[in-house]
């Protein structure tokens, strides 16, 4: 791709005082993607690779000793499966396996050979039946099956293949690109890109912004080394208060490297090593920032270029919740981090990832990620899958999945249709106290919300009517039984006259779309006021900032991002943190979990501001499907202007309010609505008076 011939949308370039990522590049993926073109894909069983990788991850938290627990159940890859093919030709074949290698036409035996590194080449019987199968069977012990038809008349696509982990029950094969290492793509390791330090302090140095991957010293003797998010943590000698570790092992030639990979900004070098050429391998994923927003708020504009790399450094294999001390995938997290990569970068393929990987094994034994509210927040997840990205060929394949899961939680309602929690749920909703039965019964109705519009996308009718039928009676049991009619507000526990009311409930009502016109103007006040205790997290303030908006309250939503998320700017953030209390002082500001530096300062659930910034000043959410059509709805408060680029399926948005003009660029094969009108095209609205159409449909 030629940089020189592609213009940068005035939202990206407004913005680009505010860039923080060392790989930032609106023009094309940084890292480029170690993707070969134009050849045969390496085959896979459906979500076999994802729960593999998945497997790997939970691998590698271990022998890190990662302080983290990661509770539920995953799936199990299948070492031996079977591949096959309906009979093409009698050419040979020349294949590249993952596993043993037993070959048969039909049941005719007629090669067989031990995992090895060189192509498999198989002459095909000449007497060959039309109706003959071919079929590949493949042993792979604790390693993961995978095929590639390097030549002959099979190699193409991949498609018309299939896969079963039993010989009996057969779907279709999951194709992935080659890479140029040669490796099946399971094996692939992510691309490193070395970065020095920018700054030094003593034995303290500091590489400007946090950051993914190994340290490397060279140096004579072995050296000593802290990593830290924070100077304190990196400053930090007390063994027991390391989050990560920090053994060294030799790399050859004078150089040190750090055993496992670390997340950090500050690395102290210690031990009496006379240190030179420090650097970080860092490990980024490919992407390319499409998305982009700037306003005259400088501060706004940092906010999201700081939130969207947030979410940038935690996309690795799949969206991870934080690169210092889980390093795993959870549900929950994933609807915001979604809507984060929707707006910044749109790529599906991650959150595709993230959503086989965490559903495969269902909740029969326990919920997903251990969290009963995580499974809900799967379902709903599904569904602003599809309104983001627009993918039907993903759902037709998640469906069966998701039907299991919604009659699994049905069968644990009560006769009102509310979810029935035990002693061993672990409800959690967000770090804080507090009675949660309310939010939990609202993200119950939201899931069978999300249910019935997956159903209808896929035309049943039936399936789509029954879920649309259960999320209606629940939600006239919680506004009977919830809504606190003296004191209008929404309770923590349904019905209990003496449950303080529960901020979360009120901005989830919104958000889900439960509340009615008349509960609106008491919800806004108790989430402008003190009445409700304030949210844990940047997670949860994320969601309250969305309801805000839908609110009519942008001016206050703005005041309180830069509040919470500039006040962790100000501290010297350049991610956002897990949690943040403006009342915490100094290296206290670090704690967590009862511990020191528990606290994770680049979490991706903390990445809201990407999303709900466009959205709620701009009022750029997808009606249909991939964005096919999309709502604008400016609400600039006290700002000047603003600009926003968002990514779609079918090209780029480019939306700039200015001097009471609304500049629209729209994509191909969308359609704009405001004000209750559609436009097409290129448009230029003076969005305060009348509407004046340049190119598009009036």
């Amino acid at each position: 791709m030629n940089d020189s011939n592609l213009v940068l949308s005035l939202a990206h370039q407004r913005a680009e005082f505010a860039v923080i990522d060392p790989l930032y590049c609106p023009y094309r993926m940084m890292p480029v993607p170690d993707i070969r073109n134009n050849v045969p894909p390496w085959l896979y069983g459906y979500g076999e690779f994802e729960c593999w990788r998945l497997q790997q991850l939970r691998c590698r938290t271990i022998e890190a000793k990662l302080k983290v627990g990661y509770p539920g159940e995953f799936h199990q890859p299948a070492g031996h499966v079977w591949f096959r093919h309906q009979v093409v030709s009698a050419a040979a074949i020349v294949l590249r396996a993952s596993g043993a290698v037993t070959i048969r036409i039909d049941r005719l035996e007629i090669y067989r050979a031990g995992n090895q590194n060189q192509p498999h080449k198989i002459a095909l019987p000449a007497d060959l039946s039309k109706s003959a199968c071919l079929y590949i069977e493949l042993m792979a012990g604790n390693g993961l099956p995978a095929l590639l038809i390097e030549d002959g008349p099979y190699s193409t696509d991949g498609k018309g293949w299939e896969w079963s982990n039993d010989s009996i029950n057969w779907e279709s094969a999951k194709a992935f690109p080659q890479t140029s290492s040669g490796l099946p793509p399971h094996r692939a390791e992510p691309a490193e890109t070395v970065l020095p330090p920018v700054g030094q302090d003593g034995d303290l140095f500091d590489f400007g912004r946090e950051l993914f991957g190994t340290v490397t010293v060279r140096c004579i003797d072995r050296p000593e080394i802290e990593a830290g998010e924070s100077p304190a943590e990196a400053r930090n000698t007390v063994a027991e208060n390391c989050e990560q570790p920090v053994t060294v092992i030799a790399g050859g030639n004078g150089e040190w490297r750090s055993e496992h990979p670390l997340a950090f900004r500050y690395l102290r070098v210690g031990g009496g090593a006379r240190a030179e050429d420090i650097a970080c391998r860092a490990q980024f994923y490919p992407v390319r920032y499409r998305g982009a927003f700037a306003c005259s708020d400088q501060q706004l504009t940092r906010i999201w270029a700081n939130s969207a790399y947030t979410l940038r450094l935690c996309m690795q294999d799949f969206i991870l919740d934080g690169i210092k001390r889980d390093r795993l995938p959870w549900v929950g997290d994933l609807t915001m981090s979604m809507m984060v990569d929707a707006y910044a970068f749109g790529d599906a393929e991650i959150v595709r990832r993230s959503l086989t990987a965490l559903g495969r094994s269902g909740i029969e034994h326990k919920h997903l990620n251990g969290i009963i509210d995580y499974s809900l927040w799967w379902i709903v997840a599904h569904d602003c899958f599809q309104r983001y990205f627009g993918d039907m060929a993903y759902l037709r394949r998640e469906w069966p999945r998701i039907k299991a899961m919604l009659a699994c939680l049905e069968s644990r309602c009560d006769a009102a249709g509310m979810l029935i929690t035990s002693a061993d749920d672990w409800l959690f909703i967000d770090w804080v106290e507090g009675d949660k039965l309310t939010a939990l019964q609202m993200l119950w109705r939201w899931a069978q919300d999300s249910a019935a519009k997956l159903a209808e996308r896929l035309g049943e009718s039936a399936c789509a009517s029954y879920w649309n039928d259960r999320a209606g009676r629940l939600a006239l049991i919680l506004h009977e039984r919830a809504w606190d009619t003296q004191h209008n507000f929404w309770p923590g526990i349904p019905g209990d006259a003496s449950s303080a009311p529960s901020r979360h409930a009120h901005f989830i009502s919104v958000v889900s779309g439960l509340a009615r016109p008349e509960q609106m103007a008491p919800i806004r006040g108790v989430l402008l006021g003190s009445v409700a205790s304030p949210v844990g997290t940047p997670y949860m303030a994320g969601f309250e900032n969305i309801a805000l908006s839908k609110l009519g309250a942008v001016d206050e939503m703005t005041a309180r991002v830069k509040s919470y998320w500039g006040g962790m700017l100000e501290r010297g953030a350049t991610t956002f943190w897990e949690a943040y209390d403006p009342e915490q002082q100094g290296s206290a500001a670090y704690s967590f979990y009862s511990r020191p530096f528990g606290k994770s300062l680049c979490h991706a659930w903390s990445a809201g501001p990407a999303a709900f910034l466009p959205m709620g000043i701009l009022g750029l959410e997808p009606l249909a499907d991939g964005w096919r059509r999309f709502a604008v709805a400016p609400d600039l408060g006290t700002l000047a202007w603003a600009a926003a680029t968002v990514p779609t399926p079918q090209g780029e948005i480019e939306v700039l309010v200015e001097d009471g003009i609304m500049s629209l660029r729209i994509p191909s094969g969308t359609v704009a609505v405001w004000n209750g009108r559609d436009f097409t095209g290129e448009v230029r609205i003076p969005y305060l008076t009348e509407i004046v159409n340049l190119t598009g449909d009036k």
